[in-house]
């Protein structure tokens, strides 16, 4: 099964947007198929817009 999330347009709107807190909020990307290796978005905050390697942002540009 394959989950869609056409309709975000940033990383705060997206499903696969993780959260840890370990002294500071780490933000990381958890989908399957992203390129880059840890997937991290940001430290104690969202940044607006994808970062270059999102695989939805590649299936946009299609």
């Amino acid at each position: 099964m394959e989950m869609r999330n056409d309709r975000a347009q940033n990383c705060a709107e997206c499903e696969f947007a993780r959260m840890y807190d370990f002294g500071s909020r780490i933000y990381y990307c958890d989908h399957a198929n992203r390129t880059d290796d840890m997937g991290k978005l940001g430290v104690d905050g969202l940044a607006g817009g994808r970062p270059e390697w999102c695989p939805l942002r590649e299936k946009d540009s299609d």
